[in-house]
């Protein structure tokens, strides 16, 4: 009996981390991405706040299962680094981490065109005109924050790419 508890619960730890591991690992920035691989990180995405929560409870009932004096202190140990993953797992499914990695910009600083020596002619722009006021946000830098709060003319916007 001490074995099936052993073998399940190294197998829902592994299962618990890989339901947060693999979408992060899918949706990385600069990196191009399949359709496939999207929908699989999104189907992940949604199962992984029920299923790391269902993995933690059982994985402590499991832990209580094994709980015997006799224990060594390594498998103690493992017994310990199970449930943290497990624990870490549940909790990072209920975070979006895809934001930490592309953080809008709250307040971009501009400069007059004849000043902007950081943009090339042949460099794409995302642009905005209103009123008298226009924009121009390079791309290079919009790929990586994604979002730019930004007031044009008056106008609170938020500029995506």
């Amino acid at each position: 009996m001490r074995r099936f508890y052993w073998l399940s619960l190294s197998l829902i730890t592994v299962l618990s981390f890989l339901l947060v591991f693999i979408p992060a690992f899918l949706i990385r920035p600069f990196v191009a991405q399949t359709a496939r691989g999207l929908a699989l990180s999104y189907q992940m995405r949604a199962l992984s706040p029920t299923w790391t929560l269902v993995f933690l409870v059982t994985g402590i009932l499991l832990a209580l299962g094994l709980r015997h004096s006799s224990l060594s202190r390594f498998r103690k140990s493992l017994i310990g680094l199970f449930l943290l993953i497990l624990g870490a797992s549940a909790v990072m499914a209920r975070q979006n981490h895809f934001e930490w990695m592309f953080r809008p910009l709250p307040r971009p600083g501009y400069v007059d065109i004849s000043k902007a020596t950081h943009v090339k002619d042949s460099d794409m722009v995302l642009g905005i005109r209103l009123g008298r006021d226009s924009r121009a946000y390079p791309i290079s830098l919009m790929a990586y924050h994604h979002l730019v709060n930004d007031v044009v003319a008056g106008q609170p916007l938020v500029v995506t790419y």
